[in-house]
């Protein structure tokens, strides 16, 4: 494999080429319509659907017998929620050292519907497409790199944010529909919580009795959801500086569809829909606190998290009673040294968006002391 496939398998399969043929039809007939420059990625993706077909339907039996004689079953679940660009990331990638937690690793993603399935041939040649680093902010990646669940429900039903990147005609409806569920018929709704128990219970089979890890900022306004699909669940939510946050998210919006949109696209669109999204997503996992008894929320900063992060992630297992801390710190520490180097990009922010931030986002400066 080239360095420059490694880099740009994404230009011929497209993400897309990880889902379901139904999916993929429900998604393109409300994209409206596909850029000819773009019109090979979907070909990659409809035929990879096809060919995958049988082979989903024979692992979707498979984990339904396995459910049932219990292989399902683990501890708790640890849900990481937090704006884009907060550190979700960084606290993922630290959590994921402690080996009793499982997080999903790119393939577990990409193939969904298929990934229990895979041979070592296939997985190892599939392994050659992954990029060495995410086109977001450089971070290595490799094929343990643990990943949010996102572009997996994505792949597996029409309510995903990633629908809006690839398709940025309905950016905003998209988003609305995808992160808050705004505008949908039960029907879709419905949906998505059978296909994310459906990818929850296949997680749960393929690393056993080990802690689920799940990181989506997407989740931060499904609280509620969460909880009735696992009602034991813990989590922690972690916040940053609101501007920082806004110039961080809105880089990482236009990058993402620089790469993965299939259309056209209007980049001026973005700052719109960040600055609209993060107070509705907070005023719902405000609504939702509520039905979290006590001791199974942690709130953490990102800055005291960076500033001191194994302190911070003692207090993190010691509240959510996760288990001892000790065991894994050495792990963390190695993990702290290997990343030293990275350096963090800037976000430098200018009036007017500078006024406009702390206007519209005045409930974390308030309510965080920014």
């Amino acid at each position: 494999m080239t360095p420059w496939l490694r880099r740009n398998g994404h230009r011929i399969f497209h993400p897309l080429a990880g889902a379901d043929a139904a999916t993929l039809a429900s998604v393109l007939r409300r994209g409206g319509g596909v850029g000819p420059l773009h019109l090979h990625r979907v070909a990659t993706a409809a035929g990879a659907a096809a060919v995958r077909a049988p082979l989903d339907l024979l692992e979707r039996r498979r984990v339904e017998r396995l459910a049932g004689q219990g292989r399902a079953e683990g501890p708790p679940p640890l849900f990481i929620l937090g704006h884009w660009r907060s550190g979700t990331t960084h606290l993922l990638n630290l959590l994921a050292q402690d080996p009793r937690f499982a997080a999903p690793d790119p393939l577990t993603v990409g193939l969904p519907w298929g990934f229990l399935g895979l041979s070592s041939f296939w997985r190892s040649r599939l392994e050659e497409w992954l990029p060495p680093d995410r086109i977001i902010d450089a971070m290595p990646v490799d094929p343990t790199s643990p990943q949010e669940d996102e572009l997996a429900l994505a792949l597996m039903q029409p309510l995903s944010y990633y629908h809006g990147i690839f398709f940025p005609k309905h950016l905003h409806r998209a988003f609305r529909r995808g992160v808050l569920f705004e505008g949908c018929g039960p029907e879709a709704v419905q949906l998505w919580r059978r296909r994310i128990e459906h990818y929850l219970t296949k997680m749960q089979i393929c690393c056993g009795g080990r802690r689920l890890l799940i990181k989506n900022p997407a989740h931060t306004p499904k609280l509620a959801e969460l909880l009735a699909l696992r009602p034991d669940a813990v989590f922690v939510h972690i916040h940053r500086n609101p501007y920082e946050v806004f110039s961080s998210t809105c880089r990482m919006m236009l990058t993402l569809l620089r790469e993965l949109s299939l259309q056209s696209y209007d980049p001026r669109a973005v700052d719109g829909l960040v600055l609209d999204l993060y107070p509705a997503m907070m005023a719902r996992f405000d609504r939702d606190r509520a039905l979290l008894p006590p001791g199974r929320l942690v709130e953490i900063r990102y800055d005291r998290f960076v500033a001191n992060p194994l302190k911070t992630l003692a207090e993190v297992y010691k509240e959510l009673k996760l288990g001892p801390f000790a065991p894994v710190q050495s792990n963390m520490e190695r993990y702290l040294t290997e990343v030293r180097g990275y350096r963090r990009a800037r976000h430098d922010l200018e009036d007017p968006a500078r006024r406009t931030v702390r206007r519209q986002w005045a409930f974390a400066f308030d309510r965080w002391g920014y």
